[in-house]
């Protein structure tokens, strides 16, 4: 896998079976969270309905989760090296970047 300095690129393309989870899980967290439902058609062209959040509080509670995934992440990085001796190198190969920038986006002082 070639490194690249920084973030790995946004992807373009998530497989279906990820992103049908996710969307289950958001409206999971949505539901524990309590946030307020409305009724909203299934899709554009549906006349059936369905009870959910708000689609911009939606888009919201997404964004929180993306960045408290990022933190679980980190923390799971840290698991690693701590468990199974990872080291930062191996940490950016999975990542597919540098082993500085690896460090620098997962490395939580002690």
């Amino acid at each position: 896998m070639v490194r690249t300095a920084g973030r790995p690129p946004n992807p373009t393309v998530i497989d279906g079976a990820t992103m049908m989870a996710v969307r289950r899980a958001l409206l999971d967290i949505a539901r524990a969270l309590k946030l307020p439902r409305r009724r909203y058609p299934v899709s554009r062209r549906s006349r059936q309905l369905v009870l959910q959040p708000p689609p911009l509080d939606l888009a919201v509670l997404a964004i929180k989760a993306a960045q408290a995934l990022e933190l679980v992440a980190a923390e799971h990085v840290q698991r690693a090296r701590d468990l199974d001796g990872v080291s930062w190198a191996q940490v950016g190969e999975a990542f597919g970047v540098s082993t500085q920038s690896a460090h620098s986006r997962f490395y939580r002082g002690s």
